[in-house]
């Protein structure tokens, strides 16, 4: 028995219909048909999203900033710190202190002459009978003083422009003459000749403004320069 619209036997319904040809390839969707897009797909400008304004800019992040130029760091090109005024008084100090050495030594220098001239000939003679020329030791005496003097207002100066070194030298050369003025006081007074006070005011006042010259450099503001200049 056969159904409706089929001229094949019951037994061969199973079976393949020999009359309907099979389905060529172009009845079944291939890998052209997948790969284009469908309408309304990305490439359709109509479903495309709207713009919006991004008021940071379209840059990518580390070219929205500045950067530094090359070779230079943060620590480069940031100003250079500034000298506190604490520096500049210590500065003038170191002069003033320097200032009455340096006049002495060079008064000795030229009045060396007078200077053994001025000595009473009985004095003059024992001096000579020990074998010291008077006149020779002033003058050296001078040079010595002028030397130090100027050695230690270099010092104040570099000191004064940043270099630590020279701060640690000028401690140095102060503390020397600190020691030399009282080891003075000391023997002149082991033998009986007190300094008088014109002689104290003289090595009194340049030790003082020396100790407070020292005292400005190594304060707070000074010693936070110092650390920025390294």
């Amino acid at each position: 028995m056969s159904t409706p619209g089929d001229g094949r036997a019951p037994d061969e319904r199973d079976l393949p219909d020999r009359a309907r040809p099979y389905p060529g390839p172009s009845q079944y969707p291939g890998p052209s048909q997948y790969s284009q897009p469908p309408a309304g797909g990305p490439t359709d400008p109509a479903a495309e999203p709207p713009y919006v304004y991004n008021p940071y800019g379209n840059f990518p992040y580390p070219a929205s900033y500045p950067s530094s130029p090359a070779g230079l760091g943060p620590e480069q090109v940031l100003p250079p710190p500034r000298r506190p005024g604490s520096l500049h008084l210590a500065l003038l100090l170191v002069v003033l202190s320097a200032l009455p050495y340096l006049l002495v030594g060079l008064l000795a220098v030229v009045g060396a002459g007078q200077a053994a001239a001025a000595l009473p000939p009985e004095d003059l003679a024992q001096i000579q009978e020990l074998g010291v020329d008077l006149e020779q030791l002033v003058r050296v005496t001078g040079f010595v003083l002028v030397a130090t003097a100027l050695v230690y207002l270099l010092l104040g100066v570099l000191a004064w422009t940043g270099r630590r070194w020279a701060r640690g030298l000028l401690t140095a050369l102060t503390a020397g003459f600190v020691l030399m003025v009282a080891t003075s006081a000391v023997a002149a007074g082991s033998q009986g000749l007190p300094m008088d006070g014109a002689s104290l005011l003289v090595l009194g006042v340049p030790l003082v403004l020396a100790l407070l010259a020292l005292a400005l450099m190594f304060g707070s503001a000074a010693r936070d320069w110092f650390a920025r200049r390294r």
